[in-house]
């Protein structure tokens, strides 16, 4: 016994020091990737921050105000009574859920999940119901997909409403595939009603609260943006279908390349990265959930992330078959436009407008504790 006793220790301790050589080794290498390679992470960090600030927090910091201002407020129970037939009978997911899954297809990527964990933490939904929300509640805003990948990237809108059109119907799909096996939810009367804040502290806290999710979001999105400046060079050594796969950290950047391609390769990856979301999107979503403890499986989410994908590639090649045998005239639609992406040298004053936003939510941050830390009266 002692023997065996001895071997599963030496084991255990041959496992830790192996884990401990290689974080060694990959902090090693971290470090010698930032000093060799210093200038094109700068140049990538510099157009992360210019898509923070041009792109990310004009479309998605107002839509984060009004989710959390629903939620302290009591006006998503409101919202949530109106869905609760759809919620139910589509999804099986409680009537609570309805407002989380209506802003999550309205509100942009980390409005669904961020509005799941605070559902998971306040007892409204069960972990199992919050966990099967994140299979189809990572959704892409409609504004982003219109304006931001249609219009400019693509250079049309009516290929950005096609995009849309697929990407919602894939996240219903994988909505009601995750509910398959789920028992149906009993129907309550009407949904409790939770202990809500006053109107006015309701807002001061919801602008607390998404300035520190948008510091979060920009932070992952500034990091995975450095990360693709330094593997663009080695993936292009690959050829021109390596770099569209860069597209799978940030989404942003993918649709950007995936708009260069001409053709229906270009239309069709564009489609796939905005239901799959990015690895940057994911980490935040989870980086939610964890900060609340609770518990979360990484691979799940990333599996039905891929299942996101393949549902709305298949609706687009439907929508867009549609599209052409009843309207043929819309298929010069296609034809993309080349778009200029916004520089960070182009205009000077971003670089100060991206710290001073920055610094704006570190400021409410720090100040959030002190501010709201008692109880709500």
């Amino acid at each position: 016994m002692q023997d065996v006793s001895v071997s599963v220790k030496s084991k255990s301790s041959m496992a830790v020091s192996l884990r401990r050589f290689l974080m060694i080794c990959l902090g090693a290498g971290a470090a010698w990737v930032l000093l060799a390679d210093a200038r094109a992470i700068c140049g990538g960090i510099q157009q992360g921050m210019s898509l923070c600030v041009e792109v990310v927090i004009p479309s998605l910091f107002p839509f984060m105000v009004f989710t959390s201002f629903l939620a302290l407020s009591g006006l998503a129970d409101m919202v949530s009574r109106l869905l609760a037939p759809v919620t139910r009978r589509m999804f099986r997911l409680p009537a609570n859920a309805g407002a989380a899954v209506l802003m999550s297809f309205i509100g942009g990527f980390p409005v669904g999940g961020r509005m799941a964990a605070r559902l998971v933490r306040d007892n409204a939904v069960s972990q199992q119901d919050g966990q099967r929300m994140l299979c189809f509640c990572i959704n892409a805003g409609p504004s982003f997909i219109l304006t931001a990948v249609g219009a400019r990237m693509f250079g049309n809108g009516i290929a950005g409403g096609m995009m849309l059109c697929a990407h919602i119907l894939a996240s219903c799909t994988a909505g009601i595939l995750s509910s398959i096996g789920c028992p149906a939810p009993k129907r309550e009367a009407r949904i409790p009603d939770r202990s809500h804040i006053p109107m006015t502290q309701a807002l001061i806290r919801a602008v607390i609260d998404s300035a520190n999710g948008m510091l979060i979001l920009c932070s992952f999105i500034i990091l995975f943006s450095g990360l693709t400046a330094w593997l663009e060079p080695i993936a292009a050594r690959w050829g021109e279908n390596a770099l569209l796969a860069l597209g799978l950290l940030e989404v942003t950047k993918g649709c950007q390349q995936a708009a260069a391609f001409p053709g229906l390769l270009g239309e069709l990856t564009a489609v796939f990265l905005l239901s799959f979301s990015g690895l940057s999107v994911i980490a935040q979503v989870l980086s939610g959930f964890t900060a609340e403890g609770i518990p979360v499986r990484p691979g799940k989410v990333l599996l039905w992330r891929l299942v996101n994908g393949g549902c709305a590639v298949g609706w687009y090649l439907a929508i867009r078959g549609l599209l052409g045998r009843f309207l043929p005239q819309a298929e010069p639609v296609f034809l993309r436009l080349p778009q200029a992406a916004p520089a960070l040298a182009s205009r000077p004053a971003t670089l100060p407008l991206t710290f001073c936003l920055l610094a704006v939510c570190a400021i409410a941050l720090l100040t959030a504790d002190n501010a709201f830390s008692g109880p709500a009266k």
